[in-house]
């Protein structure tokens, strides 16, 4: 072992932003960690992230590290820029603890990140504690099931059509679409003003003081989709 060895990257999945839903290890590596490292959306007052895992931060000695970015979808000098940063700490000896909400790897910024250091600095450590994602979250808070034995579950992070939507509906027992947008809420209201969804659930920010439940778009308004929204859909089979 070296004077200086090198420090173990962490992406840190804080699930969906309920604080108990934390893991243990991710509470731990969070506790163990002198540098955590949290996104933050531009404009934002804070991290939503952060604001799930403060409890477990001691500021006093534990330094916070923020980085800004576009909600929906960063440059690649953002993440580039991130890198860098984190890979200062690495290099030194310090172990960095990256916030994620939901899962690191399931449209995780995380993800970016780890790619561009794996790359410049392949000897740097790294481990990826998995959170509790807001698909599970939303179907719990929904209680409803996403799929039993023998179906097929399709994650989509946007729908730009109608006619996409009935497609992968029809190859599909279920449908998840993530970070509803005002499109895919007026496209799914359509399929289900028309009697095509056998099932239609709307979940915005589940586990939070802030979380909305719907079971027909009907009570939704196109103001309620934001980027932490998502719907799950089934179409109607032959029969049914």
């Amino acid at each position: 072992m070296t004077n200086n060895p090198l420090g173990c990257l962490y992406g840190v999945g804080v699930g969906p932003g309920d604080p108990e839903l934390l893991t243990l290890k991710a509470v731990r590596v969070l506790k163990a960690s002198p540098v955590v490292f949290t996104p933050q959306a531009v404009g934002s007052k804070d991290s939503l992230a952060l604001t799930v895992a403060r409890s477990y931060i001691d500021e006093s000695r534990q330094r916070l590290i923020y980085a800004s970015f576009i909600m929906g979808g960063s440059s690649d000098s953002v993440w580039s820029e991130a890198a860098e940063r984190i890979a200062r700490y690495l290099l030194d000896g310090e172990d960095v603890a990256f916030l994620t909400q939901g899962d690191p790897l399931l449209y995780g910024s995380f993800m970016y990140v780890m790619t561009k250091i794996q790359a410049a600095h392949p000897q740097i450590p790294i481990e990826v504690v998995p959170g509790v994602t807001s698909i599970t979250a939303s179907a719990s808070r929904a209680k409803i099931p996403l799929v039993s034995h023998g179906e097929r579950l399709a994650v989509l992070p946007a729908m730009y059509g109608i006619d996409d939507l009935r497609d992968v509906l029809a190859r599909n027992d279920t449908v998840i679409l993530m970070k509803v947008n005002r499109r895919a809420l007026a496209a799914a209201s359509k399929l289900e003003a028309d009697g095509e969804l056998s099932r239609c659930v709307f979940v915005r920010r589940a586990t939070t003081p802030r979380e909305q439940v719907a079971f027909s778009l009907r009570d939704i308004a196109p103001e309620d989709a934001d980027y932490f929204s998502m719907l799950i859909l089934s179409g109607k089979k032959d029969g049914t």
